[in-house]
């Protein structure tokens, strides 16, 4: 009876390790300033869209729907807490953009200069809103940027019409495994006869942020490595050269699945290294069930001789 019972547990632990595979995650850990940034880095980058797109009414809407989401009421209440003229200022100029989406005859020189101003506005209400402590930090700048790629990430995920959370790397297993495709929308790639491959996209506007946000990605990286200390430096270069691929290939509708492991695979792990992050991978299953075997084929035996 106790070899059967070793033998089945043992079965169950060379499975679990056959099909168990970690799933790398990323949690970053949370950072109030550091979300702070973020928010208003997307609001300046949707702003200036809504100005580009004044007189298309689709592509302004979107954009100052989304807009909404990183800068209302409750950010505006709470830099009036600190200085309530500039919340009101800030608020006042929004809101004349706002007006401005989607008037067929609005002047895209005015919108732009108009938001122009809200991100100079925007950039007076971080240096209030952010502790200067977090303003030169390294590891907060690192933990912001972030918070704009998984921006970037779920805009090309709308832009291409992924039913799948791209900011969710357990999904890049899920696009590459060949099933569920018909759930798949805009994870696999068209391809042509160059050998060249290209995604559809459905979103214009979602597209449109999801190339700007990239940008922006970049030049906060830029501004990090000025405060990054020197032992970061190695990994520093190798998110630079991944921040221009995945800039690359949003412009070439790259696939779901190729933009996802870019941020994944070289951009996070990258990061965490270099300012040690505290960023925890989930704990599979298989592999739970698999150190749970394990002890039991060295407890179960040892219970039933009675030790």
């Amino acid at each position: 009876m106790k070899k059967i019972i070793a033998v089945l547990l043992t079965v169950i632990l060379f499975s679990s390790l056959l099909f168990g595979h970690y799933a790398y995650a990323h949690t970053f850990i949370e950072n109030p300033d550091a979300s702070m940034i973020a928010k208003i880095q997307v609001f300046k980058v949707e702003s200036k869209l809504i100005a580009n797109n004044v007189s298309n009414n689709t592509l302004a809407q979107w954009h100052v729907s989304k807009s909404q989401e990183y800068w209302g009421s409750n950010e505006t209440g709470t830099l009036s807490q600190k200085d309530s003229g500039l919340a009101n200022r800030i608020s006042a100029s929004v809101n004349d953009l706002y007006l401005m989406a989607g008037q067929q005859n609005a002047s895209s020189a005015i919108a732009n200069q108009k938001a122009d101003a809200i991100n100079q506005l925007l950039d007076q209400a971080e240096s209030e809103e952010v502790d200067s402590s977090s303003q030169n930090n390294s590891t907060v700048q690192a933990l912001a940027m972030v918070g704009v790629l998984n921006e970037v990430l779920e805009d090309y995920g709308t832009a291409i019409g992924s039913k799948i959370d791209l900011t969710n790397m357990n999904n890049m297993n899920m696009s590459s495994s060949g099933s569920n495709m018909q759930g798949m929308s805009g994870m696999s790639s068209n391809n042509n006869m160059s050998g060249m491959s290209s995604t559809t996209i459905v979103n214009a506007a979602a597209y449109q942020s999801a190339q700007a946000l990239a940008g922006t990605a970049k030049t906060m990286f830029a501004s990090l490595q000025s405060t990054a200390p020197s032992t970061a430096s190695s990994y520093l270069v190798k998110v630079g050269t991944a921040l221009d691929a995945l800039e690359q290939k949003i412009d070439d509708k790259s696939s779901g699945n190729d933009v996802m492991t870019v941020v994944h695979m070289q951009i996070h792990p990258n990061l965490i290294s270099a300012f040690n992050i505290e960023a925890v991978p989930e704990f599979p299953m298989p592999v739970l069930l698999a150190i749970m075997s394990f002890i039991g084929v060295i407890a179960v035996p040892r219970i039933i001789r009675g030790k």
